[in-house]
């Protein structure tokens, strides 16, 4: 499972494998999605106008720090879901 936290620019991972591990922005999140092919591919958005996926599969251990993106792209504009 995936949440936002309200006014933060953290995506909080919660799997039974690890404790919580942030999935970082440089500013808020306003969308999250699952990505319907797959159970391991999430996509986050923001007003820092990036969208990224990451691969929840190559999760490391909480000692290592946030989930890096596999995929990055910058947009014009803060993203937003409508």
């Amino acid at each position: 499972m995936v949440t936002i936290i309200m006014d933060s620019a953290k995506v909080v991972v919660l799997d039974i494998r690890f404790p919580t591990l942030p999935v970082v922005h440089q500013a808020s999140v306003d969308v999250i999605a699952w990505a319907p092919h797959s159970s391991c591919h999430i996509f986050t958005a923001g007003e820092d106008s990036r969208a990224l996926i990451r691969d929840l599969a190559s999760m490391g251990q909480p000692e290592k720090g946030a989930l890096d993106p596999i995929l990055t792209y910058m947009a014009r504009a803060e993203i937003k879901q409508h």
